[in-house]
């Protein structure tokens, strides 16, 4: 049987078949507790339609968000519409410069109140540098 790199020089450069990219799974701890949520399910068309990249959601059952530490680009978005909240029940529990590692307290939030609002809690992560990854957590 011929071997790749021979076949592949015998049919020349200008023939070569171009190569799938393979989706590369982005393994990640999980950033605030609660029930894991496909993006599909995200009351918000950008997240669902995947517009603002790959990820997965959490409905969340904790209150603070912590750090990951894998070199991964993510947005984390606590709740949908939430902006309009101007701050109102949530905490930043570390400033810019601050030094975090995986496990830090980043963002205590207050889910009941989001809720009482009439708005969803739901926490989309999405990976901002890598548009082909499949998000699982740990």
């Amino acid at each position: 049987m011929e071997s790749r790199t021979k076949f592949f020089q015998r049919l020349g450069r200008s023939r070569m078949l171009p190569v799938a990219v393979l989706p590369v799974a982005a393994i990640l701890r999980q950033p605030v507790a609660g029930t894991v949520v496909a993006l599909a399910d995200v009351p918000d068309a950008m997240f669902a339609q995947g517009t603002m990249g790959p990820g997965l959601a959490i409905d969340p059952a904790g209150d603070t968000v912590v750090a990951l530490d894998d070199g991964t680009e993510l947005l984390i978005h606590i709740g949908i519409d939430t902006v309009g909240m101007k701050g109102d029940g949530f905490e930043t529990l570390v400033k810019t410069g601050d030094h975090v590692e995986a496990g830090t307290p980043l963002i205590r939030f207050d889910p009941a109140k989001i809720r009482a609002a009439g708005l969803s809690p739901i926490t989309p992560v999405i990976v901002l540098n890598d548009e082909n990854a499949t998000v699982v957590f740990s």
